[in-house]
């Protein structure tokens, strides 16, 4: 097995054997963050996914991002393994894969191109942005694409010192990780060598840039 094979099977272990109140401290704390988020950076348009189980946000994360934002894109998955994408209206229908996917028209794989924040899918991210995927590399295709930020949120313990990569892997600018009880706050982490735009310094997280 893989170094990220190894990796990525230890990650998927760890959610599922997360105690109920941990992962739903965590879900929450991720939720306040990025609609705190989007609403400090004025953002017209994000685009995010939809988080399976475990995956950190849970179900409220979508509603909640689309109270927050005028604007939401969900991806849908082409034969390629890139990604199309549409805008979320609250519903969503079965995508290939086990996947949901918005059921409105289809805008291009490039519709990324223009959003003002975009969070993506992630099992770990390393310090330096590295970013450990599920392994199908849509995302690998997609963030070449994207020059808003682009954010990973994770569950405690899934910021690594580094995580192991490959040429084609794409970085991510920044994690939030979820915060273990209900009296914390999600943690923002900027990558190293990353810019903070100014506006991210005045929302209610504790900022690090991992420099």
């Amino acid at each position: 097995m893989s170094p990220k094979s190894e990796l990525r099977s230890h990650i998927r272990s760890a959610r599922r054997a997360l105690p109920a109140a941990t992962r739903d401290a965590s879900d929450k704390s991720l939720i306040s963050a990025f609609s705190a988020i989007v609403r400090a950076s004025h953002a017209r348009t994000v685009a995010a996914y939809v988080p399976l189980a475990y995956e950190p946000g849970g179900a409220g994360l979508l509603d909640a991002l689309a109270a927050a934002v005028p604007r939401l894109l969900l991806p849908v998955l082409l034969p390629s393994r890139d990604l199309d994408w549409a805008v979320y209206d609250g519903t969503l229908t079965p995508g290939p894969l086990g996947l949901s996917e918005p059921p409105g028209p289809r805008l291009g794989a490039d519709a990324v191109r223009a959003v003002d924040l975009m969070l993506v899918p992630a099992l770990a991210v390393g310090l330096d942005g590295t970013r450990l995927g599920q392994g199908g590399g849509s995302y690998d295709r997609v963030l070449p694409r994207v020059s808003a930020p682009t954010v990973a949120p994770l569950h405690p313990g899934e910021l690594l010192p580094a995580v192991p990569a490959e040429p084609h892997d794409q970085r991510v600018r920044a994690a939030v990780v979820g915060a273990t009880t209900g009296y914390e706050t999600a943690h923002l982490h900027w990558t190293k060598g990353c810019a903070i735009p100014h506006y991210w310094h005045s929302i209610g997280l504790s900022a690090n840039d991992g420099g």
